[in-house]
């Protein structure tokens, strides 16, 4: 009896899980859940009873005349899934951590539309402390100067993404510091240190490109003209590679020592899925390889290092981060 009873508990929480997911595209019909669940229609209509009755969860039915194999069931508007006040502040802050990012232009309405939720269903602002809280916070990001600017143009990628439609950009590129206008077929979008790239084919040079999305001045989408995205292509496997944005070429192995003073920083994070420890001496520095392209974003990240950090191998990546010290050097000089 307890196994069918935890067997009924779990099919009712898959039952509210799919209704979560579902209820903004429409609902679900009794179709679907019976076979997410495995079970009967009859077996889906006893747990929407249970789960609107006994859980207290409102539901919107199909009306009467319809027929209720084919029509939608959904979660009430008013519905706020089961979370803890310090989960809802989690969320909170993260939404704050994107203040003057891409993402910025609808911050302020999120938040307010999640306090205002949570307050109206589950909590009230003392159990939140939402205010307070948020007085005692202090994000420390480099911030856009125009967010709420990029955030419309992010908003065009991203609809342009969603329906595959050509995109036309006027693009600021930094090292020539010249506007090109370029058309292109959105295939993905990359997130790093809060900062947007778009990557794209580009129809002008006909191969794929990462646009940074702050440095697009303008879009236009295409509305009449789709494409077919690439059966073959995964952003993920392009990327896996590359140490940041930039998937410049075949992969090599780079070796780094890094000083003990370091140490314990180092092993604290994974910089790259390739990433390996090779050695720890006896004097606390410790070696680390990695299989990696994009090297034009890896010197900098080498180079912010200092004296803390001595690349080993390639030999040509040693040269060239002795190029970047003492061009520095020479303006001090």
């Amino acid at each position: 009896m307890a196994n069918q009873d935890t067997t009924k508990a779990l099919r009712i929480a898959r039952v509210i899980e799919l209704l979560n997911k579902k209820s903004p595209y429409g609902g679900a019909t009794l179709k679907e859940l019976a076979d997410a669940c495995g079970v009967s229609t009859r077996s889906i209509l006893r747990y929407l009873e249970h789960i609107e009755n006994d859980m207290g969860i409102p539901l919107v039915r199909p009306e009467r005349n319809n027929s209720r194999k084919q029509s939608l069931y959904r979660l009430d508007a008013g519905y706020l899934p089961s979370i803890s006040p310090e989960k809802a502040l989690i969320i909170f802050l993260s939404l704050l951590q994107q203040k003057g990012s891409a993402l910025a232009g609808h911050i302020n309405e999120l938040k307010d539309a999640l306090v205002g939720t949570l307050f109206k269903y589950k909590y009230t602002s003392e159990s939140l402390c939402v205010d307070e809280l948020q007085k005692r916070i202090h994000i420390v990001e480099e911030q856009l100067a125009d967010p709420v600017g990029v955030s419309k143009i992010f908003a065009k990628l991203l609809q342009a993404l969603r329906d595959k439609c050509r995109v036309k950009l006027e693009y600021y590129a930094s090292h020539n510091r010249q506007c090109t206008d370029r058309v292109v077929e959105p295939y993905g979008l990359i997130s790093k240190r809060h900062n947007w790239y778009l990557v794209a084919h580009c129809l002008k040079r006909g191969d794929i490109r990462v646009f940074r999305v702050d440095q697009i001045k303008n879009t236009q989408i295409y509305t009449y003209e789709r494409f077919e995205y690439p059966p073959d292509f995964s952003l993920e496997d392009h990327m896996t590679q590359s140490w940041g944005v930039t998937n410049d070429g075949d992969a090599c192995k780079v070796r780094l020592k890094f000083s003990p003073e370091v140490n314990h920083r180092v092993k604290r994070f994974i910089y790259h899925p390739s990433q390996v420890t090779e050695q720890e001496l006896d004097d606390g520095s410790i070696i680390l390889s990695f299989e990696t392209s994009g090297f034009t974003e890896m010197r900098t990240w080498i180079f912010q290092w200092g004296n803390a950090v001595e690349v080993l191998e390639p030999d040509w990546l040693k040269k060239d981060i002795c190029e970047m010290a003492a061009n520095v050097l020479k303006i001090y000089q």
